[in-house]
């Protein structure tokens, strides 16, 4: 498989635990983890909603290596991650040398890995995935080790698991919680994990519903 390829790649692994030892830096807060745990993480995801909308074998391989490689580029960006997504994309090459990945399945990389900060040029499953994959990583593990402590992060320090479910109507997000969570503030001052599944959902042509717990809620 390519996304074992690149996890026994060497040179990968460095370059994941250097980034994974950094802090970047969001509008002066959230320095949120964004190592190979977060890769990884983002790896399952992209393969329960590749699954979940019943891609092959070979989209599926090739959309978690692009969550492998999609944050690559912060290893060259400042602690405000500026341009990280397009260093991502000129970067992620050297890491399937080794591998059977054609060059239309690498262009197809190229632009998703380009494109998951925003989403706004989908143009495949594979992008699709992975910048909603991208988002619904909001759980403790990015937020425990922060070295700013802030209300929005002791809020999302409450979120356990966040999973997925996609049908033939509904894209359902679902936040598994052991507290009382306030998902306005997060919402209030970093729209992103709601406005992502929407739009996605959108293209999708379903509904987004999200939950806490399994209740449905209004955002």
């Amino acid at each position: 498989m390519i996304y074992e390829c690149i996890l026994n790649n060497k040179e990968y692994l460095e370059l994941a635990e250097q980034i994974g030892n950094r802090h970047f830096i969001t509008d002066g807060k959230w320095d949120w983890e964004h190592g190979l745990g977060h890769y990884k993480r983002v790896t399952e995801y992209v393969k329960t909603i590749l699954e979940q909308l019943g891609v092959d074998e070979r989209t599926i391989d090739l959309g978690m290596a692009a969550a492998l490689l999609h944050d690559i580029g912060l290893s060259e960006s400042d602690t405000n991650k500026k341009d990280h997504a397009v260093k991502s994309s000129k970067m992620f090459r050297k890491y399937l040398e080794n591998t059977n990945v054609t060059e239309e399945e690498k262009k197809i990389l190229e632009h998703a890995i380009q494109d998951h900060g925003s989403g706004n040029e989908i143009n495949s499953f594979i992008g699709l995935s992975l910048v909603l994959a991208d988002k619904l990583d909001i759980t403790y593990h990015r937020t425990i080790n922060s070295t700013i402590q802030d209300n929005i992060n002791k809020e999302v320090q409450k979120i356990k698991k966040v999973s997925i479910e996609i049908t033939a109507e509904n894209l359902i997000i679902n936040y598994e919680t052991l507290e009382n969570i306030d998902l306005s503030l997060l919402q209030k001052e970093w729209a992103k994990p709601f406005e992502i599944p929407k739009k996605m959902a959108k293209i999708l042509e379903k509904n987004c519903i999200f939950k806490i717990n399994n209740q449905k809620i209004e955002i």
